[in-house]
């Protein structure tokens, strides 16, 4: 069965980590700046997982792994106009099979200035584990919201 093939990675932020293969997400056309790093696993944060902070770890690049979140958590009214080409693409056809995450950065010794990219979110296709970032055409959302609000984050 698919579930039962388990692959041991050795990661440089987590060490060894023990992942079940229907727990994959693939990238036919990778992340936007790594177009090559195509196969991803999503790991809770090692020391509390509930928070709402998670790891989108790389599987072919031990050494790449991105923050993310839920970008509901930090912006309910967050309901961005996706291209019906890029659901026709991942094969998404109900709105339940669509999950959308947001890759958060965190500055070097500054976690109160994180801010989550609303303007490229991550599509999954919750069904058949298949991904996509994307760049939305309309500017309502902005490429650095601020996570934590009381603080007002510089723009580029």
């Amino acid at each position: 069965m698919k579930g039962d093939y388990r692959v041991k990675l050795f990661t440089s932020r987590f060490g060894e980590i023990d992942i079940e293969e229907d727990k994959l997400i693939n990238f036919t056309q990778g992340l936007l700046g790594f177009p090559d790093v195509k196969r991803y696993i999503v790991l809770d944060h090692p020391n509390n997982p509930d928070i709402p902070l998670k790891w989108l770890q790389a599987i072919d690049d031990p050494d790449l792994a991105f923050v993310i979140t839920d970008p509901l958590l930090f912006y309910p009214d967050y309901n961005p106009e996706i291209d019906e080409h890029d659901l026709k693409g991942l094969n998404i056809t109900e709105a339940e099979d669509c999950g959308i995450i947001s890759i958060v950065t965190i500055p070097h010794g500054e976690p109160e200035k994180m801010t989550a990219n609303l303007q490229g979110p991550v599509l999954v296709n919750l069904r058949t584990r298949e991904g996509k970032q994307i760049v939305l055409e309309s500017d309502k959302y902005p490429l650095r919201y601020s996570l934590i609000k009381d603080i007002p984050v510089s723009k580029p």
